[in-house]
């Protein structure tokens, strides 16, 4: 039987911390991280739906909401361990298809299996509404980086710098037609 209760009240994701082998000044939790994500992700669907372009902005919100959800079970994988080979890759995302379905097992199956099916389509990245969580994943992540440098913390520019320069060359007609809007401020860092 679903115990919907008990999975509300698990926190557990805003204790798992991000970049844990790096030295922070302002520890993230993978919750800070998802509510940024999901919050840029509503600028982005505002942006795109004044270009009239269409975009599904309660699915790409959910979708931004659960996107690291298997991150209860496995922590902040370190992204140069995760993606070392494509065998370690391939490992993580095969336990991880596992894990996912027991983030959700104490909703009811049809509630579990929507949010089950809307990581899954962000993992696949065919949908706009998956590539709008992921670049605003990663300019949630950029973000981060820029908080770190401005407080003197150099161990995260390299990161930041280089999440720029991919946001900047990703070239998926969407993201041109709004790029502008969210990259032309000269204050990035």
């Amino acid at each position: 039987m679903p115990d919907i209760f008990k999975h509300i009240l698990n926190r557990s994701l805003a204790h798992v911390t991000r970049f844990n082998s790096r030295p922070q000044h302002f520890q993230e939790s993978v919750a800070e991280h998802s509510f940024f994500t999901t919050y840029i992700a509503g600028i982005l669907c505002d942006l795109l739906e004044k270009e009239n372009i269409t975009v599904n902005r309660e699915k790409a919100l959910s979708m931004a909401l659960i996107h690291d959800s298997e991150e209860v079970f496995s922590g902040d994988i370190l992204s140069p361990f995760k993606h070392h080979s494509p065998d370690v890759k391939n490992a993580i995302k095969k336990v991880n298809q596992e894990l996912i379905k027991e983030v959700f097992k104490d909703l009811p199956e049809d509630i579990g299996g929507k949010y089950i099916a809307l990581w899954n389509e962000e993992g696949q990245q065919e949908s706009i509404e998956a590539q709008v969580v992921k670049v605003s994943d990663r300019i949630s992540l950029i973000g981060k980086c820029a908080e770190e440098v401005r407080a003197g913390n150099d161990f995260f520019k390299k990161m930041h710098d280089r999440e720029l320069e991919a946001l900047e060359n990703d070239d998926k007609e969407w993201w041109q037609r709004i790029k502008h809007h969210v990259l032309n401020s000269g204050t990035r860092r």
